[in-house]
């Protein structure tokens, strides 16, 4: 819920922009100015960096005595507040991003929905600079020497965080039922609401609620460093700069710095490039999931399906494929027993992938890891449309696969698919489309897309989810 309530608010408030959210209510105490976050740059050239808080700050990881006093600014920066609801038997107008919605439902609330006013504390940058001068760190300390075994990590420092003033409540309502026409085609099964405590009275219904102390951080952004070979570094103070280790600048690795692109589909593809192509290249680099006998692919389309509803369990699955994939063996004496069991006997079915040593990187795992790594991508929203989907006849998905492929060279499709065109199964194709930024658009039998052709980030992870999901559910 925390992390829902978070991601909402940058999406209002700096969609695009440099703050991140902040995922784990354990790591708001972790997020001060100065603070060392981990950015971690990922395999595929479409996946978004994942930002890991250390618990260390500059100072920690300076040599000899040396320390730096950080100045800060705090500020006022804004009061979040709206008001959800819906009426028992009845109908209400609402929003949905940018579109507008008639919901209809038996479930009933009204809630002022607040983080209050929240505060900006501000690093001074130029002090700062000066400060750095001289100033290095220690390479040999652990946590220098970890980040630096592992590809594609880089250090930055917090330069501002935004927090909250008083307490407040994230609430989540399960809907029990209902009917929405529009753009999406059911009602979401969760709704996230904020409110604040006011004299330590808060009135709702809810099924369940977490209780968010004053001063807790929601939201920070990151300056990143460039590490020099001897320890000296330097701040990246314009955004589109991206730090590093300079022991690395040689390596052969095409996204340790720089550029996201990925060399593993055969031909080099921007990030800009059409989605199509793209498509066509994740199409060969998944065949071999359409290649292992009924039985591995039933078992990895079970296990997958779970994985859409078990995020935590699904990031640990993606780290160590993609350890797997990078000549790393994954590190999970630190995961609980549990959590350990879900990941080892996932990997345990990939024939042929011996997955205790690292020369054994076959076509599988990779396809594997692709696939995972897209489902990581996806929204909540998203995955639980697909998750419905993959329920679904073999034939569904091949269907979802070409009607994929149809809108992203023509931008139309038609005739619709009869495996498609059923209203149960049509109802969770909207909602997977809208939550891919898609507005998918129903004429005479005849699918077509608001924008025109298929372009974009949304549109090309789900479009790797599809296809590969359809290669485990194929017949061949």
């Amino acid at each position: 819920m925390f992390a829902k309530a978070t991601t909402n608010l940058v999406s209002e408030i700096d969609a695009g922009g440099s703050l991140i959210a902040v995922l784990r209510l354990n790591d708001s105490d972790k997020l001060s100015p100065l603070a060392l976050v981990i950015k971690r740059n990922r395999f595929w050239f479409w996946q978004r960096p994942k930002y890991l808080p250390t618990g260390f700050t500059l100072n920690d990881l300076l040599t000899g005595d040396q320390t730096i006093e950080p100045v800060v600014k705090v500020s006022d920066f804004l009061k979040y507040s709206g008001t959800f609801g819906d009426k028992k038997g009845g109908s209400l107008e609402t929003g949905v991003g940018v579109a507008n919605v008639a919901l209809e439902g038996r479930s009933s609330s009204k809630l002022q929905s607040s983080f209050g006013s929240l505060r900006k504390e501000e690093l001074d940058v130029r002090k700062l600079l000066q400060d750095s001068k001289d100033k290095r760190l220690d390479l040999e300390h652990d946590l220098m020497e970890q980040v630096r075994e592992r590809r594609r990590r880089v250090c930055g420092l917090v330069k501002e965080r935004v927090s909250t003033v008083q307490e407040c409540v994230v609430c989540e309502e399960v809907e029990d039922s209902g009917t929405c026409s529009g753009l999406l085609s059911v009602l979401t099964p969760a709704k996230i609401k904020v409110s604040v405590k006011q004299s330590g009275n808060l009135e709702y219904d809810s099924n369940v609620s977490l209780t968010i102390p004053a001063d807790t951080t929601l939201l920070y952004s990151i300056i990143e460093l460039e590490v020099k070979t001897k320890g000296q570094y330097e701040l990246c103070l314009l955004q589109d700069l991206e730090g590093g280790f300079e022991s690395d600048s040689d390596s052969v690795d095409t996204v340790e710095k720089g550029e996201l692109i990925t060399v593993s589909m055969g031909t080099v593809h921007s990030h800009k490039g059409p989605l199509l192509t793209d498509l066509e290249g994740v199409h060969r680099q998944l065949s071999p999931l359409a290649c292992e006998t009924a039985g591995t692919r039933t078992a990895l389309l079970q296990r997958l399906s779970e994985l859409m509803e078990e995020q935590v369990a699904r990031d640990h699955v993606e780290q160590a494929l993609e350890d797997l994939c990078s000549g790393v063996t994954p590190d999970l004496g630190s995961l609980g027993e549990d959590l350990k069991a879900q990941v080892t006997s996932f990997l345990q079915l990939l024939p042929r992938a011996d997955t205790t040593h690292t020369h054994t990187h076959t076509p599988l795992l990779t396809a594997t890891h692709l696939l995972v790594s897209a489902l990581d991508e996806m929204s909540d929203e998203a995955l639980s449309a697909l998750s419905a989907l993959s329920c679904c006849s073999p034939l569904v998905l091949q269907a979802l696969q070409q009607l994929v492929l149809k809108l992203a060279s023509e931008g139309a499709c038609s005739p619709i698919d009869p495996a498609l065109a059923q209203e149960e199964v049509f109802q969770h194709v909207e909602r997977l489309f809208a939550a891919s930024a898609v507005n998918l658009i129903r004429e005479a039998g005849t699918l077509k897309t608001g924008g025109g052709v298929l372009t974009g980030h949304l549109p090309l992870v789900m479009g790797i989810a599809v296809t590969g999901l359809a290669a485990l559910g194929g017949s061949g």
